[in-house]
């Protein structure tokens, strides 16, 4: 299991609050990293494609470096952390936006990262952004003409200037690359409450510190595309990893930053393939976890739980059997959802972990053939019919499969309303147990009615153009009879 290679990388770097955020939006042409007003928002790197004159490439938005770089005493909890994510991110990256403040001029933290820069030994562009007018854009090559780099474009991501001039004095840096590859492979959501081990899940499915872990909850702010790939044999399998925040209850996003990192997280359980649902093993199921497993039901995605922290209750002698039956009965709408025991922080188990995600993926492809869907759900009805709902009961006519995933089934019947929600929960086991085992697919089924009940249901025009046929038939009788009378009174 490896990271996979991509096409030339650029990174953003500089102190907090300069816009980096900001630019980096810009150049992708969509918003993806958060951005506000606050210092130091952005944590962990985010990676997106961009291209430019037919050139292709990745951008790398990373955290502010908030102070010195060589001075370790009241340093941030955070700030070490993300300084060696820019450290790690600018010895990989093929070329350098280095992004500055025009308002507030070189400042100390400025020095020693351009002193950064000189060691890598590589291309370096600087953005000397929030050049909002013509003075400050004038001045802004003279102000950090100091840094020793020769390559400088004034920007405004307010007012959108420069981001042109920005484009191509960057891409002028970097080879020519063919597009990036149409398949990413299978987008995998990690998702589950704040401080669950998402993050440490991720940087062990990696293998290295990809994204920052600490004990505070709330660490992770963005959410964060990692590609790798999974060895299946012979097979390399293109994965996505997608970290996301922690979704907190409603009640608790006090602020901005909170808010956009939720809309973040339920936005990459909407596009996703896939989600891993993280438990905490020592607070298993809670209402939260409850509220997240119907987000992700709401959303259709296939699913595997994932209970993690498992060495924290083994040391108590606690069994994985007595877990596991405590969270199926808590979150019983999540049945059909494999349920796995990992320790993110020592591997345990995780070699399990691997195989459910292939099977997953391998199940995700599966398409029933009709002829063999009808035979079975026939069959299944045989066996046990559908109960009567007053004087209706439901005739199953035939069925399709419409796609996967999820797995989405059309059963063309006689009356919708006859079809009971018990017994349309048995034939989605039965499918899900015959097609989909253990697999974590939703199965989906859609009832279709013959058209002309469908219009009947609709506006009655079918009963009311009854009503009518019938009123002339009467009349018509009626005229008969009476004209029969008066015939037969004229013969006498």
């Amino acid at each position: 299991m490896q990271g996979r290679d991509h096409l030339p990388m650029i990174a953003i770097v500089g102190r907090p609050n300069v816009g980096k955020s900001a630019l980096f939006n810009l150049l992708v042409g969509r918003r993806i990293s958060i951005v506000h007003e606050q210092s130091g928002v952005t944590r962990d790197r985010v990676v997106a494609a961009a291209h430019h004159r037919h050139k292709h490439f990745m951008l790398v938005d990373t955290g502010g470096v908030g102070v010195g770089l060589r001075e370790h005493k009241h340093v941030d909890v955070f700030d070490g952390l993300v300084r060696d994510q820019v450290a790690a991110i600018v010895a990989e990256a093929d070329a350098i936006i280095w992004v500055l403040d025009c308002q507030d001029g070189a400042t100390p933290q400025d020095r020693e990262i351009a002193e950064l820069l000189h060691e890598v030994d590589r291309p370096v562009v600087l953005a000397a952004n929030k050049a909002d007018n013509s003075t400050l854009a004038t001045t802004a090559e003279a102000e950090f003409s100091g840094f020793g780099f020769s390559r400088l474009v004034p920007t405004s991501c307010t007012h959108k200037r420069g981001i042109g001039a920005l484009k191509d004095s960057i891409t002028a840096t970097i080879p020519a690359a063919g597009a990036p590859p149409a398949d990413t492979g299978l987008k995998l959501a990690v998702v589950g409450r704040p401080n669950v081990g998402k993050s440490s899940l991720v940087n062990r499915l990696l293998g290295t510190d990809r994204v920052i872990v600490t004990d505070i909850a709330g660490t992770t702010r963005d959410a964060v595309d990692v590609p790798l790939t999974i060895r299946d044999g012979e097979e390399d399998i293109p994965v996505t990893l997608i970290d996301t925040a922690g979704l907190k209850r409603r009640r608790q996003v006090d602020t901005v930053v909170d808010f956009f990192s939720m809309s973040r997280t339920e936005k990459a359980i909407r596009r996703s393939d896939a989600v891993l649902m993280l438990l905490d093993a020592t607070d298993p199921a809670t209402a939260q976890d409850r509220r997240i497993a119907r987000l992700i039901c709401d959303a259709g995605k296939p699913c595997i739980m994932v209970a993690n922290k498992w060495d924290v209750l083994s040391s108590g002698g606690a069994k994985q059997r007595d877990l596991v039956e405590l969270i199926r009965d808590r979150i019983p709408f999540m049945k059909h959802a494999p349920l796995h025991v990992i320790c993110a922080l020592s591997g345990y188990n995780l070699d399990g972990l691997f195989e459910r995600i292939l099977a997953l993926r391998e199940q995700m492809q599966v398409m029933i053939p009709t002829s063999v869907l009808n035979q079975f759900l026939h069959d299944c009805v045989a066996r046990t019919p559908p109960p009567s709902q007053g004087s209706r009961r439901f005739k199953l006519f035939y069925a399709v499969m419409l796609g996967n995933p999820p797995p989405r089934i059309a059963l063309f019947g006689n009356d919708r309303r006859a079809c009971s929600p018990n017994y349309l929960q048995f034939l989605e086991n039965q499918l899900r147990d015959a097609f989909f085992p253990e697999a974590g697919l939703p199965v989906q089924i859609e009832i279709r009615e013959r058209q002309g009940r469908l219009r009947s249901e609709k506006d009655g025009t079918r009963q009311a153009a009854a009503g009518v046929q019938r009123q002339r038939q009467a009349g018509k009788k009626a005229s008969a009879r009476h004209l029969s009378r008066r015939k037969g009174w004229r013969k006498r």
